[in-house]
């Protein structure tokens, strides 16, 4: 029975692994005495992976990705920090643009919403500033 090369490609990883059927095997015999196209292809899986056989290698790429993953904390705290005191600057300028009146009712009417966000932002620069504080102590300790 004639099977297309392609079925056998397909097969050829299952071969090589040891993980096919008895009936398989022996069509991929079969085929490949004739076929020298996926002899070709089964000789590719016998290549051997090349890795990293150097461990001083995998340990430096482990610092690199170690110091990728604390300036990627470092860069979100600066921008939260950022964010944080632009906000609190904007809402500070927008309640005093706004300022306070009296309406028709005699009311008084101020933008009371733009302090708690005010603070909220303060917070969150404040937190963001002490843990950059808190990072940059932990490096230096770590140096000496």
């Amino acid at each position: 029975m004639k099977i297309s090369c392609d079925i056998i490609r397909d097969l050829l990883p299952l071969y090589h692994d040891n993980v096919c059927s008895t009936d398989s095997r022996k069509l991929i015999i079969e085929h490949l005495d004739n076929c020298e196209k996926c002899k070709a292809e089964l000789k590719k899986y016998d290549a051997e992976i090349v890795g990293v056989n150097n461990m001083e290698e995998a340990k430096s790429l482990g610092k690199i990705a170690q110091k990728w993953k604390n300036d990627k904390k470092i860069a979100f705290l600066k921008g939260t920090a950022l964010v944080s005191i632009i906000g609190c600057i904007l809402c500070t300028i927008a309640y005093n643009v706004n300022g306070s009146y009296v309406n028709e009712e005699g009311y008084l009417v101020e933008s009371f919403g733009f302090i708690p966000l005010g603070y909220l932002f303060a917070f969150i620069a404040l937190v963001s500033a002490i843990s950059l504080a808190f990072i940059a102590i932990i490096r230096y300790c770590k140096r000496r």
